[in-house]
This record gives structure tokens, sequence and C-alpha cells, in this order.
């Protein structure tokens, strides 16, 4: 659960009116206003079967400011999706538009779905005042590509528009310990080893895959004293499908 909270495709609302299109502009995550928090909330799956939806929670806004609500899809820029939301007393961010019963639309309970995404891509939030001096983001996987054994969990985001370059990333593994990882495909396996650091964090290992042959099957392992986590996972064109 934890790595679900980490094409073209529009963003659905799924109890607002949809929101006029915009002209994509340039939002950078490592801008973002300190002391913000933005948080993608995933909902149980029994309330949205068929999709994975999220509401998002926002702590530490300044009040007096219009803030508008942007989607970043893979391989996209940011476009506006929704518009108008202030902090009122109560510190609840409420839009200017009334709901269905004529009340204050909240953001924290309109529900927000992903456009089609391939497996290990990330899909991007942010919240953004109208004259853009204030901003926070928020990301998640999904679709993960990721695998576990016991307390320990791999995942892979994808980072290449061609589906041949992934950050692999992991946590829960034992502090300090020397792990071994093996990258393999095509018949050829890759091996080094890794420090985990004092919160059983794994370091960022990019993965970069090359065409040789026509196998773009992939396997990515970790071994440590405590476990043995194996993703198995396709690159290249074959995991650029969108679901």
């Amino acid at each position: 659960m934890v790595w679900r909270r980490l094409a073209w495709a529009s963003l659905l609302l799924l109890c607002a009116p949809p929101a006029a299109a915009h002209e994509p502009i340039v939002l950078d995550a490592r801008r973002a206003t300190p002391g913000l928090l933005l948080e993608l909330i995933e909902l149980p799956p029994a309330t949205t079967p068929a999709s994975v939806t999220y509401r998002l929670r926002a702590t530490g806004l300044p009040r007096g400011l219009v803030f508008n609500v942007w989607a970043k899809d893979f391989g996209h820029a940011f476009h506006e999706v929704a518009a108008g939301f202030r902090v009122d007393e109560s510190g609840a961010l409420v839009s200017s538009e009334p709901d269905g019963a004529g009340r204050p639309r909240r953001l924290d309970e309109m529900v927000f779905e992903p456009g089609p995404s391939p497996p290990g891509a990330a899909w991007g939030v942010a919240l953004v005042s109208a004259d853009r001096t204030v901003s926070a983001f928020a990301r998640v996987i999904p679709r993960p590509i990721t695998a576990r054994d016991g307390p320990c969990t791999v995942v892979l985001e994808l980072v290449s528009r061609r589906g041949d370059r992934f950050l692999a990333s992991g946590a829960g593994f034992a502090p300090g310990d020397d792990v071994t990882i093996e990258s393999g495909h095509s018949g050829r396996v890759m091996q080094k080893r890794q420090r985990v650091s004092a919160d059983g964090r794994l370091p960022p290992d990019v993965i970069a895959h090359g065409a040789t042959g026509t196998d773009r099957n992939a396997r990515y392992t970790v071994k440590g004293r405590s476990c043995e986590v194996a993703v198995e996972y396709t690159w290249g064109e074959a995991t650029l499908s969108r679901h």
C-alpha cells in the first residue's frame, strides 16, 4: 500500500464537472513551497473496483490565495484540471463553485482518477496558487511494478518514454546490510553490491536496457540477510501499453 500511495490521457473528476483545457505550463516539484504537504490517498478497491482512484489531502496552505489543481500524465507536462479553491475558516480547501446540493465543494471530497498509463509510470498532481507563488506536489505509481518478501519491498519506476530505463528503489531491508543486486535480461546477468541505509532503504538504482535480440523480459533481484526480492517485468515497447 505504501508504494501505491508512490500517450496522452485526461484526468477524470468523478464528482465534479470536467475542467476546461489549458495550455501546459512548467511546474517544478523541486521548487515546492517549504512547509506545505500534498498527499494522494488511494481509495479502497471496494469503492472503485474497476480502477484506481485517489483523494487529495493538503495541509499547511496559507489563506487569502486561490489554488488550482494540475495533473501530469507520464511523458507530458502539467495541465490544469480543477480551479478556484480557497482555504475556508475551518482550514478546508473549498471551490467557488457549489456542488449539486448548493454547498461549497471541498477538495478533499473530490475523487481523482488517473488516465491510462504504462506499468511503473508515475502520475503527478500539483496544487498551485493562481499567482504561482505557492505550490505543493504529490506523485504516485497507479500500476506499480513491485515485489515483496516479508518486510522487504522493491519497486521499479518507468523513467523512459522508450520503455528501456527504470529507477529501482527498496525499503524494509536490514539497516546496514550489504545486499547483492542482480539485473538480468536476454540471458545476461549483471551483479553488484549495495549497502542498505540506516532506515532500511536501498540507494536509487538506474536500470538501462539495450536492444539485444527480441527478448524483452527482465528480472531484478535483491538478496539480503533477511529476505530476497525478485521483480519480473517487461521493457521496451511491450511495457508502454496503457490500461
